[in-house]
């Protein structure tokens, strides 16, 4: 008989709960993606959501969640033999938010990891990466809106014994994600 791998139990239980969010009202998915990379053999899921009633927003902030795991932890898995330290997959989040207005970048985003670090409890590592698109016959700067892909790497895989945690997590996510709707909002 077929045994799933732990990431496709963790996929399941994470993508159930997030359903369930989503029909609880409290969120709208807007995208999910369930990839077999063929060229690297890895696996990627990802699903894309907004606070309930921000769907059609424009400023809207959005939170996507992916889980991943690679060939080493696939192989070990199915092969039984200890190819990886620990056999499991990785989760990370991603907000992605417009900032408006040139400002000062850098102390908008401080106040976003301090906004983040206040619900996390400074346990995921916060990386922002900002982006403007700049027109070919009309740059102008400094850039009128920001890009800002905030991202949470907890640095470390889960497993099965991790799955009860999800729901924790994506508690945390929905929190992140109306502090960081709230924030952009007021500026």
């Amino acid at each position: 008989m077929f045994h799933p791998l732990v990431f496709d139990n963790i996929r399941v239980v994470l993508e159930g709960a997030v359903y369930d969010r989503d029909f609880d009202g409290a969120i709208t998915i807007t995208n999910r993606s369930d990839v077999m990379d063929m060229a690297t053999f890895q696996r990627l899921f990802q699903i894309d959501f907004k606070l309930a009633g921000q769907a059609e927003n424009e400023r809207a902030v959005r939170a996507q969640m992916q889980l991943r795991t690679s060939l080493g932890d696939i192989a070990a898995e199915q092969l039984e033999t200890p190819l990886v330290e620990h056999i499991g997959c990785t989760i990370c989040i991603h907000f992605y938010m417009q900032l408006e207005g040139p400002g000062d970048i850098p102390d908008r985003a401080k106040e976003i990891t301090t906004i983040l670090n206040d619900i996390w409890g400074q346990r995921p590592f916060i990386t922002q990466t900002l982006s403007a698109k700049l027109p070919e016959h009309r740059i102008e700067w400094p850039p009128q809106s920001w890009e800002n892909r905030v991202t949470l790497d907890f640095h470390r895989k889960i497993d099965e014994g991790n799955i009860e945690d999800l729901r924790l997590l994506i508690e945390h996510t929905i929190q992140s994600l109306a502090g960081l709707q709230n924030y952009v909002d007021q500026t």
